[in-house]
């Protein structure tokens, strides 16, 4: 009676630690440095739990510090690592963080319970309908103390969580994905695998999607139950499926290596289609390192990281897991040999986990050492473990048990994104007719100065995908002295971008390039521009249009970018225009850049082998003495080494 007394003080004292009323606080430590070492004693001379994530926050076991043993001069703190598991950080690189505690009211038994193991309200109603249905099966929380928002981001960057659905509103739009120009995705893997969206990973990595029937067998414990993992049950998920011959094999591996016999067979029909024609299952031609093995198999597609081909290669590339795998039994063993002892024996004990390894029980850095790319690689194959516990009649007798991961921060509910191209991107602005100066296509801002007489502008814009519609196009009115106008591009799948164009008056009344020359902020010389090295046409033509809001600045290929000596730009207003030839300082071969070529060239000037004319010169005489000699020569060097700038 004792002992029932205990565990009943131990789970109210739980209960109120996670699950005060509203407006109490918890003091909570969060992770401030990547993959910080939690450990089983307060010194590194303790052995090593897992690393942390950063930002990830776990509540304090005791508010002071406790002595340091080893390794941490600034003490440890004692945490809650997840549901009823303690470990210590050191101090030094987390900070103590005060928390507001959501309560919520319990309705019956089911949702008491859910709410004592930590369960957030967002996950009783789907949790406690499967209960209803299926009263043998039980749920095991699993508090990662993982910010979702930040794991979303971790489990998004490119090439992480691929799609094989050409959906383009389901693809990564960032760079190495997607290039906004082309409207092309990149291929990552095979032919026709894709980087995902975070809103795709969201979907999948977010549990509460998955509360049903079918798709709970992601979180399925994947330890080995004789009571219902048979023969039989294994021959269930490979009904109609070649594979279905090595059943007593496969159920053999599970024995041997405590792993879920269903989970196995799901895994190889997941992977392989479960047929002798697959590529991993029909006994492939390889060589290595000089060797060749005329028949290789690789049920569970082990190492194949870019394709098949990869597995077939990793399962010829070293003797251990009873490597090479010249025999089908012998990679069945060897594959479930592998699963166990660096997945679901080091705490990727679910399909979900070795997915997204955002397990508190993994041995491994959160995000990383994960099975499969395939986005919804974990949905799959719960389904097809689903339906053959269906099959065998299995699912409302069989005592499953299902870990689920819960994480912080965690707001509504993540849907997939809605369908269509999502491109909302510009190819071409214009006003007036004319490009805006500096257009890219990734730019949200642009400032252009008109005549303080207009009265409206002419807007168009060209979208870089057909499907996308603009608004704020046409003749707009420009009443101000400064005008903020919008151009929005809506893309197919409805997301929107906003380009702003900044309108400013200024007054050009008649004015003449002459007056426009005399007002620039740099040096004039006989029809030439005196300039520093890096400086833009787009530079020139923002100081231009500051005086004369309707003149316009142009290079004699039409192109826009850094001006080298010797350009010929031109000026132009309304009843004047003029060209005039730029001089960059230090730029004697004329091409943009101060560099050993430019030094040769004028080394060679003062030797009298080649003779420097015109802004050729100009760009040489680096001091302005009016004559190329040797203080100009060390005036380059010194600049080279980075002793002095040439202005």
């Amino acid at each position: 009676m004792k002992n029932y007394k205990i565990i009943f003080f131990l789970i109210i004292s739980f209960f109120f630690c996670f699950t005060s009323v509203n407006g109490q606080t918890i003091k909570k430590i969060k992770v401030d440095y990547n993959n910080l070492m939690l450990r089983k004693g307060p010194g590194t001379n303790y052995e090593a739990i897992k690393s942390l994530a950063m930002n990830a926050e776990y509540p304090l076991v005791e508010e002071g510090k406790i002595p340091n043993q080893a390794g941490c001069g600034d003490g440890w703190y004692k945490i809650n690592y997840s549901y009823g598991k303690e470990g210590y950080v050191c101090s030094t690189y987390a900070l103590v963080v005060e928390r507001e505690i959501i309560d919520y009211e319990t309705q019956n038994e089911c949702e008491a319970d859910l709410k004592i193991k930590g369960f957030p309200q967002s996950y009783v109603g789907g949790l406690c309908a499967l209960k209803q249905e299926h009263p043998n099966w039980s749920f095991e929380s699993d508090i990662t103390g993982l910010d979702f928002p930040t794991s979303i981001a971790k489990e998004s960057v490119v090439g992480k969580s691929l799609i094989s659905v050409f959906e383009p509103g389901y693809l990564s739009l960032d760079v190495g994905s997607y290039d906004f120009l082309t409207d092309t995705f990149t291929v990552k893997e095979g032919s026709n695998w894709f980087a995902a969206n975070s809103d795709v990973v969201g979907y999948y990595l977010d549990p509460r999607n998955f509360f049903d029937e079918r798709y709970i067998f992601m979180f399925e414990k994947l330890s080995y139950d004789a009571s219902y993992q048979t023969k039989e049950s294994v021959e269930a998920v490979l009904k109609g499926r070649d594979i279905a011959r090595e059943s007593e094999t496969i159920l053999n591996a599970s024995v041997e290596n405590n792993i879920n016999a269903i989970y196995l067979a799901s895994k190889i029909r997941q992977e392989t289609g479960g047929n002798y024609t697959n590529y991993s299952l029909s006994g492939r031609s390889v060589t290595y390192n000089g060797v060749t093995y005329p028949h290789v198999y690789n049920p569970y597609n082990i190492g194949a990281a870019t394709g098949a081909q990869d597995g077939i290669v990793w399962a010829v590339a070293g003797t251990s897991y009873l490597r090479p795998w010249t025999v089908l039994t012998t990679a069945i063993r060897g594959g479930a040999q592998f699963i166990s002892s660096t997945y679901i024996g080091r705490g990727q004990n679910t399909i979900y986990y070795q997915k997204f390894n955002t397990s508190s029980y993994s041995v491994y850095a959160p995000y990383a050492h994960e099975y499969m790319t395939n986005v919804r690689g974990a949905a799959s194959e719960a389904s097809i473990a689903h339906d053959g516990y269906a099959r065998m009649e299995l699912l409302d007798d069989t005592p499953f048990v299902f870990l689920i991961p819960v994480y912080n921060n965690m707001n509504d509910k993540y849907e997939l994104p809605k369908t269509g191209n999502p491109n909302n991107h510009l190819s071409d602005l214009k006003i007036n007719d004319r490009t805006i100066m500096n257009f890219e296509h990734d730019n949200d801002n642009y400032t252009y100065y008109v005549s303080s007489t207009t009265i409206a502008v002419k807007i168009d814009a060209t979208p870089i995908n057909k499907n996308a519609t603009i608004s704020g196009l046409g003749i707009i009115n420009v009443p101000n002295e400064e005008n903020d106008l919008k151009v929005i591009v809506k893309a197919q799948n409805e997301s929107e971008k906003i380009y702003t164009i900044k309108v400013i008056k200024v007054k050009a009344s008649s004015i003449v390039v002459d007056d426009i020359v005399s007002s620039l902020p740099y040096a004039k010389s006989d029809g030439y521009f005196i300039l520093g090295i890096g400086y833009k046409l787009e530079d020139m033509n923002t100081e231009v249009q500051k005086i004369a809001g309707s003149a316009l600045v142009s290079r004699g290929d039409d192109t826009q970018g850094i001006l080298k000596t010797g350009d010929i730009v031109k000026i132009k207003t309304e009843n004047d225009e003029k060209e005039f030839t730029i001089v960059i300082k230090g730029d004697a071969t004329g091409d943009g850049n101060i560099n050993i070529q430019d030094l040769l060239r004028i080394q060679k000037c003062i030797l009298g082998y080649i003779e420097l004319n015109g802004s050729y010169s100009k760009a040489a005489d680096t001091n302005q003495d009016g004559q190329v000699t040797i203080l100009d020569l060390l005036r380059i060097q010194k600049h080279i080494l980075g002793y002095l700038t040439i202005n």
